[in-house]
């Protein structure tokens, strides 16, 4: 497997670290696509086959590098961060280097995140492209559903799609998705878009207003 190239995002005032492989995101995983070796800290698998792809380390400032109980993180797997300049380096050496080039504060799409979280329409627009600009996937969705919100459905959906391959078994992801398609007039995609959010939701996902959504789909 080829080593995966790590996208470092720090927040300080929530105290975590994430780190995995540029374009994926640590959002709605299910148990089977994290290896988790304490309470602090656990790999990241792909959902196609299982390897890891990176790691979380919650508590990050006080997290102990050096607990022996954790020492599997000093060895395979091994990733290449390109911000910290490293390549070939496990878990441990990553964490290492965060901790001293971030220094306590947090990454740019962090800032950016939380700037974005406070404005709305256009400014929240900007600031969420900016996120997303930075590196941040997790931006797709929140860029998605600002834009739908503005009635602006073409361009909120490349975005809220691509969330919704990267976070195929969120609910409210495949509900986004259907209402820009719906804005859209693609009305047989938006369908099959809040089908699956009931679907998910009948799994257990978060509610949605998915049914009330197709309903008046159907009703047209």
């Amino acid at each position: 497997m080829k080593r995966p190239r790590l996208y470092l995002s720090h927040d300080a005032e929530y105290d975590w670290l994430i780190a995995v492989a540029f374009g994926a995101v640590d959002d709605q995983l299910s148990e089977e696509e994290r290896r988790i070796l304490s309470e602090q800290f656990c790999y990241v698998l792909d959902r196609s086959g299982g390897d890891p792809i990176g790691f979380t380390i919650l508590d990050f400032s006080e997290f102990d590098i050096e607990d022996r109980e954790l020492a599997e993180i000093w060895q395979e797997p091994r990733f290449d961060a390109p911000v910290l300049g490293l390549t070939n380096v496990s878990a441990g050496e990553i964490a290492t280097a965060a901790r001293t080039y971030f220094g306590g504060v947090s990454s740019l799409n962090r800032t950016y995140f939380g700037q974005a979280t406070n404005l709305t329409g256009e400014e929240a627009v900007d600031a969420w492209r900016a996120c997303l600009e930075s590196g941040d996937s997790m931006a797709h969705y929140a860029l998605g559903y600002t834009l739908v919100e503005l009635g602006r459905h073409r361009e909120a959906y490349p975005h809220l799609r691509a969330y919704a391959d990267l976070v195929p078994s969120t609910a409210w992801a495949w509900c986004w998705l259907g209402k820009a398609c719906t804005g859209m007039g693609e009305l047989v995609e938006a369908r099959r878009a809040f089908e699956r959010a009931l679907a998910l939701e009948a799994e257990g996902a978060d509610e949605t207003d998915a049914e009330e959504l197709l309903a008046q789909l159907v009703s047209r």
